[in-house]
């Protein structure tokens, strides 16, 4: 008897794409993306990186109470910044630890002084500091928190010197760090009337933002008063060319020619000595190879006392000679390329706790990235530094302001179409 074929509805289910990646793999059904089947790895790759995914979705709340009760070693801090933006009450706190792969562990906060505590939050549990210098980047820019240029002055003429794209002016007394044999001493001709003088080997260290790859050229502007005055400038994790060895690794020596006495006992810019010479192209500059974008440390060393320190100029323009375009002059440094400062992981927990307690004041609801990410990227918030005085700070010079003005600031911080900010007596005008 030929055997008959029985009809069911149990059938094998569709295998459904995924509208990311378009897999046949679609299995999860993402709330963030509004209902849209996704796949594990897309799901995976999207996980607290997207607005909306966070502990409400049933494949991601598993995994924090599992990273909770199993919480991983402590990283070490890698580096602290603070936006440079100070004009606004908005502030991006950033924050990095080192995990055993060379990656980043990083957190950005957003904080809002003047009005509601805690604006915003990203985390991220694995970034490549390539990834990492990108992203710094573009939330700066994304919430308009560049350093303004500064436009005091602006009606006054003054030359013109058209830096190259790529550039950047150091002034000498702006380090982060001075050794105890770097003084500041005033000088008529120096920028801002302000240079330094080192002693043998004393350093003077500077944060720089390098935004590419490739050869900076370097160039000083020095004054030195007989032919063997010098300087060493070095970059840490970076080649220098040409290479002084007695100036230490990274180091690259700053000197006038011994029988060329037009340079002494003047300003001038100069660049290494020892630079290789091209028949055709001419002399080369010398120059740092910097091997990926992000921050540096930057120093500058004496070599003999006596010789002074103005500006650093680095630029990616091989054939821009300061020197002759400025005829020795200084340049006028306008704004930072820096879009953020370096900052101690003291300086940052004190801000965010006083950003925490504006928040609770005013019932702003934290991100939860910030409440979950905390403590594995900023540490535990109850051993933070307290903010001492008034909830609410003047925001010129910082002085504490009276209950008053603080409770009327706390009644209207939720209105966004109120813009405003109080000042103390004395910064309004009102002496006692």
């Amino acid at each position: 008897m030929r055997h008959q074929r029985q009809h069911t509805s149990r059938r094998r289910p569709r295998r459904q794409r995924c509208r990311t990646c378009r897999s046949d793999n679609g299995k999860r059904i993402c709330p963030a993306l509004n209902g849209m089947l996704i796949c594990p790895e897309c799901c995976r790759a999207k996980r607290a990186k997207i607005p909306g995914c966070d502990e409400r979705c049933q494949y991601y709340s598993p995994l924090i109470v599992s990273s909770k009760n199993h919480r991983s070693p402590e990283l070490p801090v890698h580096r602290c910044f603070i936006s440079r933006s100070k004009d606004t009450g908005m502030l991006i706190v950033v924050g990095t630890r080192k995990r055993p792969d060379g990656n980043l562990k990083a957190m950005f906060v957003l904080l809002d002084l003047w009005k509601k505590g805690i604006r915003d939050c990203f985390f991220d549990a694995n970034l490549s500091e390539k990834r990492f210098e990108k992203i710094s980047q573009k939330i700066a820019k994304h919430y308009n928190l560049m350093e303004p240029i500064d436009s005091e002055d602006a009606d006054e003429p003054e030359e013109l010197v058209r830096l190259p794209k790529d550039t950047l002016v150091i002034e000498a007394d702006a380090a982060v760090h001075l050794d105890n044999g770097v003084r500041i001493v005033e000088h008529e001709e120096a920028s801002d009337g302000r240079a330094i003088d080192s002693m043998y080997r004393a350093r003077a260290i500077y944060e720089i933002y390098i935004p590419k790859t490739g050869k900076w050229y370097v160039w000083l502007r020095v004054f030195f008063g007989k032919g063997d005055d010098s300087y060493w400038i070095g970059m840490d994790d970076a080649a220098p060319y040409p290479w002084d060895r007695d100036g230490g690794e990274g180091a690259i020596r700053i000197c006038p020619e011994h029988e060329d006495s037009t340079k002494w006992g003047r300003w001038l810019w100069h660049t290494g000595l020892e630079s290789v010479v091209n028949n055709k192209q001419g002399s080369s500059p010398a120059f740092f190879q910097v091997k990926h974008a992000g921050y540096y440390h930057l120093w500058s060393k004496g070599r003999e006392e006596g010789s002074r320190l103005d500006q650093i100029l680095l630029t990616r323009a091989r054939n821009f000679d300061p020197e002759v375009e400025t005829d020795g002059s200084a340049l006028p440094v306008k704004h930072s390329h820096q879009l953020y400062e370096s900052a101690s992981l003291h300086e940052c927990q004190k801000l965010i706790r006083h950003a925490v307690e504006i928040s609770t004041a005013v019932n702003t609801e934290l991100p939860w990235e910030f409440k979950y990410a905390l403590r594995d990227v900023w540490g535990d918030i109850t051993q933070f530094p307290e903010i001492e005085g008034s909830l609410y700070k003047c925001p010129k010079c910082e002085a504490n302001l009276p209950q008053q003005a603080v409770d009327l600031m706390i009644q209207h911080a939720q209105s966004d179409d109120i813009q405003f900010y109080i000042l103390c007596r004395k910064c309004g005008g009102e002496f006692d």
